[in-house]
């Protein structure tokens, strides 16, 4: 309840209720409303019902937190549904993929513990001198030949 002194009026909040098809009329006051009703027709239809509005405004908004928390769980359980078949379906492309995977990843491991050649000990490549003929035996003939019986 609100007291206004300028006027002395008082101003309570309520909560209005009526029939449907109905509007309320509209008030001597500027912007106010009556709680006579009016059907389409702009004709009388009887009063509105007015109710304390804090005792209705407590259950309306317990309906709504209750609404809420449907919807909540409706949600989650929305997505829910949709991270388990995306986890699923992950799964399967997984379970069918891992063999290849598998097979690749054996083939760059064998190809990265491959030793390259040690041309660090060895040094480079030298020319080796041939051993020296000995008066018996004849030195080695440097071009090959063919022959055709």
């Amino acid at each position: 309840m609100a007291y206004d002194e300028e006027t002395g009026t008082i101003r309570d909040v309520f909560v209005v209720e009526r029939p449907a098809g109905t509007s309320l009329s509209d008030s001597s006051s500027p912007g106010g409303i009556s709680a006579l009703l009016r059907d389409a027709a702009n004709v009388l239809a009887g009063h509105a019902v007015l109710y304390p509005a804090d005792a209705k405004l407590d259950e309306i908004r317990a309906e709504a937190r209750e609404e809420g928390r449907q919807e909540g769980i409706a949600n989650g359980v929305v997505i829910g549904v949709a991270a388990t078949v995306a986890a699923a379906a992950l799964g399967a492309v997984a379970v069918k993929a891992a063999p290849h995977i598998k097979s690749k990843l054996n083939g760059l491991r064998s190809k990265l513990n491959r030793k390259p050649e040690d041309t660090a000990e060895t040094g480079p490549l030298q020319a080796v001198p041939e051993p020296p003929a000995t008066k018996d035996e004849e030195p080695p003939r440097r071009g090959r030949h063919l022959h055709v019986a």
